[in-house]
């Protein structure tokens, strides 16, 4: 009878070392599988979140003037003439850019350079050239069947003109848009106005999803001619006309197959701590008073050396 329980003793010892081992080993098994799974969901998260980080371009419409502003180059001398202050030598100089310049004759001015009063703007003529910003929205929210109310996110950029209420704000009134919409009014970004803007959408994005945005880019011609003799200051009489563009954006998913692209990488470099760049576009006086903008003669290389610069 003792032997009999020993080895039934035994025989009950290694099963329940068995279920222990099996137990053991369940519980591992189980543990590795919520681990994979915990990785497969934080991968799945991650895929969704960038699918609504995605910055797509819907549509986009370019502004173009009508052919009564033409700005042709016996027109641009005329404007030059008119400038009581430039000697011989600033108008060859000026005739030599304008030659050289490779703008032709289909380029554009504002209303005011048509009727002899570039030299007095007023307000009205650079709210005047700004509403072209009306009509080319129309004909965007026509073409890619979007009404206003459903923008989200409203960006505008022009460098020299900043009146009040905002040229955003103004927009956000005529086209009678939401009160919750996000904008945006950038000023004094110069030719990287663009740029900024859609890096601007496109972080937005990261943050909001579902997002239809507008970007408007312009510049403004009309308050701005120089009336001086500082050569660095004169070429911007010559090398800027009127225009602008309207693109609209979203991260909607449901639009991926409408989008006419999509933007993959934006990759900015600001050299505002170097002295050279900084002053190679900026807004001043001359020595006499008069007020224009000054394109540094080292431009050309600065704006290389940002393309090599790390970001």
């Amino acid at each position: 009878m003792t032997s009999i329980n020993k080895k039934n003793l035994d025989t009950v010892n290694v099963v329940y070392l068995v279920c222990s081992l099996f137990s053991t080993d369940m519980d591992f098994f189980m543990l590795y599988f919520l681990f994979f799974l915990y990785g497969l969901f934080k991968i799945f998260c991650k895929l969704v979140k960038q699918r609504h980080h995605a910055c797509y371009i819907l549509d986009y419409e370019c502004y173009k003037p009508s052919d009564d502003r033409k700005l042709t180059a016996k027109h641009t001398g005329n404007i030059v003439l008119r400038i009581k202050n430039l000697g011989r030598d600033e108008l060859q100089f000026l005739l030599r850019v304008m030659l050289n310049s490779g703008i032709g004759e289909e380029s554009y001015g504002p209303q005011n350079f048509f009727g002899d009063r570039e030299q007095s703007p007023s307000l009205s003529d650079g709210m005047l050239e700004m509403e072209f910003f009306y009509h080319t929205l129309d004909n965007l929210f026509s073409k890619a069947k979007i009404s206003p109310s459903e923008i989200d996110l409203l960006v505008i950029n022009i460098s020299t003109f900043s009146p009040a209420p905002s040229l955003a704000a103004r927009i956000v009134n005529h086209h009678k848009m939401r009160d919750n919409i996000k904008i945006f009014n950038l000023t004094g970004m110069g030719c990287s106005a663009s740029l900024i803007s859609i890096n601007l959408v496109q972080n937005m994005f990261k943050t909001y999803k579902n997002l239809l945005a507008l970007v408007l880019s312009t510049e403004s011609i009309a308050p701005n001619i120089y009336l001086g003799k500082d050569k660095s200051m004169m070429l911007t009489n010559l090398l800027f006309r009127s225009g602008g563009t309207a693109i609209l954006l979203t991260n909607k998913t449901d639009f991926r197959q409408k989008a006419m692209f999509k933007l993959k990488y934006l990759v900015r470099t600001h050299l505002g701590a170097n002295d050279d760049a900084y002053q190679g576009v900026m807004q001043k006086e001359d020595d006499d008073g008069y007020q224009g903008i000054v394109l540094s003669k080292n431009l050309p290389e600065i704006v290389a050396s940002s393309q090599c610069e790390p970001s």
